[in-house]
């Protein structure tokens, strides 16, 4: 049922971006890692977004894709898809109506899916920075390894800022947070900076650094990850 809701939602907002008149914008990254030695080591990251505007909305698609074999067995498998719809209301203020669905093989979590609306509001919004803050309510869905699923209500926050340091270099910082409305110690805390240096016109490098702290789980609750990639805008 997860992957029905979320295809639907996706082929939703791909049937409104065909009507954007203003301006669709899309980037994808591309980063791979291949060492050896005492040990062998490869990881795959990968991600694709998709911002279409029109009028006073604004839909956004973004899908990410992480792979990784240490000694050529498989030590990490993990995709996730982010759908958010906004509609302006005013000068700054906007309601927005968020879709995430999340899969990870290595995790407690079978799968997360999450839904619900908000309201946001741009604190800072010139062409060279942006400080973007919203809040709401989603509907949680968490199925386990062992076949367990749990659903509740989960409060949301999410900070965004993006600086324009130089002409050719970028600045990004995202941070979230999700928790339980039943159970105080389970929440999701996501963070990811990165910096952006425009090489030619269309690709750049990045460098990001990605946090994933989940409080309830019996594995290992912080995941780091750190990488360069390659960035394409078109």
């Amino acid at each position: 049922m997860n992957k029905k809701v979320v295809f639907l939602t996706l082929q939703t907002l791909l049937i409104a971006s065909l009507y954007a008149e203003d301006k669709i914008e899309n980037r994808a990254e591309l980063s791979y890692v291949n060492s050896s030695g005492n040990t062998n080591t490869s990881s795959l990251n990968g991600s694709i977004l998709s911002e279409a505007k029109f009028d006073e909305q604004e839909l956004k698609a973004k899908a990410n894709i992480f792979r990784s074999k240490d000694n050529n067995k498989k030590s990490a498998n993990k995709y996730e898809i982010n759908l958010d719809y906004s509609h302006m209301i005013g000068d700054r203020l906007y309601t927005y109506l968020d879709a995430y669905f999340e899969k990870d093989e290595f995790s407690d979590y079978k799968s997360r899916l999450n839904i619900g609306p908000g309201l946001g509001y741009k604190f800072i919004y010139t062409d060279d920075e942006v400080l973007d803050i919203q809040g709401g309510t989603a509907y949680a869905v968490d199925r386990f390894d062992d076949k367990k699923t749990d659903r509740y209500l989960a409060p949301r926050v999410e900070m965004n800022y993006k600086y324009k340091i130089k002409e050719n270099i970028e600045f990004r910082q995202m941070l979230s947070y999700l928790f339980s409305s039943n159970s105080t110690n389970r929440y999701f805390v996501k963070s990811e900076t990165g910096v952006y240096v425009k090489m030619i016109e269309n690709l750049s490098l990045g460098i990001n650094y990605k946090l994933d702290y989940v409080n309830k789980t019996e594995k290992k609750k912080l995941d780091r990850k750190f990488m360069t990639s390659l960035v394409y805008d078109f």
